[in-house]
């Protein structure tokens, strides 16, 4: 399976460096890891369902609805106070 992030998309390019960093970032504080890495899942969830493809509508509103939901729950972990 090749997986690769279309270059046109600025906010494809955004989710990936916020995933990266935050990858990077859970080195030194988990909190903002998390956080980091749930921002850039929320946007890559927004993006795909917003640039559905015509017959994939049902399957990919779950499956990536699913992705927003969990990125969202990330973020509230990662910024609520402990």
């Amino acid at each position: 399976m090749n997986l690769s992030i279309p270059l046109f998309s600025t906010p494809l390019l955004i989710a990936a460096a916020l995933i990266g960093l935050g990858f990077l970032t859970y080195l030194i504080s988990a909190r903002l890891g998390v956080a980091l890495i749930g921002a850039g899942s929320v946007i890559m969830g927004a993006v795909v369902i917003f640039d559905l493809p015509g017959g994939m509508g049902l399957q990919s509103l779950v499956l990536f609805g699913i992705t927003v939901l969990v990125g969202g729950w990330m973020v509230y972990v990662g910024v609520r106070n402990g």
